[in-house]
C-alpha cells in the first residue's frame, strides 16, 4: 500500500522517525559533543576595550548577527582575552547572569562588559551605566534595556521614551530579570 505521495507507509514512518530524532534529540545530543558550545568573536577588545564584531561573529544565547545591529550590540571578554559579541543587550545581560551556561565560564573569569550608551553610541563598561527597563525601545530581540550614562541623561531619556525601573548591571538577578521581561534568564 502507497502511503503519502507514494513513498509507502514503512518509509514514510521511517522518515517521521527520523525527523523526530533530529528536532528532538539533535540538540540533546549536539550538547555531548567534544568542543560544541558557543564560539568566541573572531576579533577581541582593542587596546582602548572596543568591540571589534567580525561579519561571522554570532550572538551565544539567540545565534544572531551583532554587525547587524550596530546600536544595540554589546560584548563580554574574558580574562584570557576570548570575546563574545552580542546581538543586544538582553542577551549580554542574560549572559552575565549564567556565562556557565551561555558561554561555558564562570562569572569571575569576565574581564569586561562593554555597551554602546545611548545618547551617543560611545562604548563604555557595563558595570558604569544607568540602565532603564520599560522604555518605548525596541531592539533586535524585542524591548530593550537601555544603557545611560548619567542620572541626567536618564531623566532626559524618559522624558522622551519613557521607562519604568532603573537599575545596575551589579543589581541585577535572576528575580529582577524576571520582574523586567516576564521572562526566565535561564533557557528551557
Amino acid at each position: 500500500m502507497q502511503g503519502i505521495r507514494g513513498i509507502g507507509r514503512r518509509n514514510f514512518i521511517l522518515g517521521c522517525a527520523a525527523a523526530f530524532s533530529s528536532a528532538v534529540l539533535g540538540p540533546v545530543w549536539a550538547k555531548e559533543k567534544p568542543g560544541s558550545g558557543p564560539k568566541p568573536g573572531t576579533s577581541p577588545l582593542d587596546e582602548n576595550g572596543r568591540m571589534q564584531i567580525g561579519r561571522s561573529d554570532r550572538c551565544p544565547v539567540c545565534g544572531m548577527r551583532p554587525i547587524n545591529y550596530p546600536q544595540f550590540s554589546c560584548a563580554i571578554q574574558l580574562k584570557d582575552g576570548t570575546p563574545y559579541y552580542f546581538c543586544a543587550a538582553g542577551c549580554m545581560i542574560r549572559t552575565w547572569l549564567h556565562p556557565e551556561i551561555y558561554i561555558h565560564a564562570e562569572k569571575e573569569n569576565i574581564q569586561s562588559v562593554v555597551v554602546r550608551e545611548y545618547f551617543k553610541g560611545e562604548q563604555v563598561d557595563a558595570l558604569s551605566v544607568i540602565w532603564v527597563a520599560g522604555s518605548d525601545i525596541v531592539g533586535p530581540m524585542g524591548p530593550a534595556p537601555v544603557p545611560i550614562k548619567t542620572e541626567a541623561e536618564v531623566a532626559v531619556f524618559k522624558d522622551r521614551h519613557g521607562g519604568g525601573l532603573t537599575f545596575r548591571l551589579s543589581e541585577m538577578s535572576d528575580d529582577k530579570w524576571r520582574e523586567i521581561t516576564g521572562k526566565n534568564a535561564l533557557p528551557r
